[in-house]
């Protein structure tokens, strides 16, 4: 598309069985793209109890997410890039051994209007990558699917006493690093790709993960839990001469901005979740790699891209509170 874009939408976790208002304050944002990054349905959880999913609750939970009036209205008017997390996909923390991943993959596709003929409807997983505007302004979306490749993560063993007393509850502490390198997050097939799309020419890179990859001292379902995927996504970043890529995360129902760096890379990931819902404890844990937030309350985040700006273009990273005014924010040059 030739056609440049400078504001671009994000956010992660809608509960069916809550209001969505927030839609509205975001189309009043006037984004040239929303980016839909997780967990846009909840597939196996009503609010009150986990069932396995099947054609006909996928049907349902994909409809009452298509009739909810504010979403209705805002789909109609802003352009959507979709990927999933576990609740879209339909397995709490699921992956790879998820026996309906290609059920569930042709509802989200076909709600997010995947045309019939599109190569993703054909590969495996829902990885995809778009890029907008001119030369001099190429705005570069990588959306990756860190879901129907997963390998399993290692638990927590400690006892529920044991994590209580370190201040660990919900999904806080519920894993440990995987050190096995045959266990893979992203699969050969979309690591292959995503170094394809990583070497296209591009301007801005917006690296679109549905969990959070720098911040890692959580132990929650996030790429700390496969040391060696992380690092290798890292490394396979700063070790191609790209421009400026930003990572997008969400899952954790609050919002901050985490950097990592080091001689090789400085790496920004921003995390916003929470349309409909959050979680004060789980923005409370630890993150030394933060640099902006947490924000507990209902967010989005914004993307906003000066291509004016002198002597180059600048980038703005903010976050949006529920009326849609600005929480913390990070510039980078």
């Amino acid at each position: 598309a030739e056609h440049s874009i400078s504001r671009i939408a994000f956010g992660s976790c809608a509960m069916k069985t809550k209001a969505q208002p927030i839609w509205d304050v975001i189309a009043d944002k006037k984004p040239d793209l929303f980016l839909f990054i997780g967990d846009a349905i909840y597939a196996e959880y009503d609010g009150k109890e986990a069932y396995t999913p099947t054609e006909e609750t996928l049907k349902r939970d994909w409809g009452l997410l298509a009739n909810e009036p504010h979403y209705k209205a805002f789909s109609s008017q802003v352009p959507i890039m979709a990927t999933w997390d576990n609740h879209d996909y339909g397995k709490h923390d699921g992956g790879a051994e998820f026996e309906l991943k290609e059920v569930t993959k042709k509802y989200f596709l076909d709600f997010f209007e995947e045309p019939e003929n599109s190569v993703r409807r054909i590969t495996p997983g829902i990885y995809d990558a778009k890029i907008f505007g001119p030369e001099g302004k190429r705005v570069q979306v990588i959306l990756l699917d860190t879901r129907y490749f997963k390998g399993r993560a290692v638990t927590d063993k400690r006892s529920k006493a044991e994590k209580a007393a370190a201040g660990l509850s919900g999904s806080l502490g519920k894993y440990v690093p995987n050190p096995d390198p045959n266990v893979t997050l992203l699969g050969e097939v979309q690591w292959l790709w995503l170094e394809q799309q990583l070497r296209k020419p591009a301007e801005v890179r917006l690296l679109v993960s549905s969990t959070q990859v720098i911040a890692n001292e959580k132990g929650m379902d996030e790429w700390g839990n496969y040391p060696l995927e992380r690092q290798r996504l890292i490394d396979l970043i700063a070790g191609i001469d790209t421009e400026a890529v930003l990572i997008l995360s969400g899952n954790v129902h609050f919002a901050e901005i985490s950097k990592l760096q080091n001689q090789n890379i400085e790496l920004l990931d921003f995390t916003s979740s929470g349309l409909t819902h959050t979680n004060k404890a789980y923005a409370k844990s630890a993150n030394s790699y933060r640099v902006a937030g947490a924000y507990d309350e209902i967010n989005f985040g914004l993307v906003e891209i000066d291509w004016d700006a002198v002597p180059s273009p600048i980038i703005k990273l903010v976050a949006m509170n529920a009326a849609g005014e600005p929480v913390f924010e990070y510039t980078v040059p």
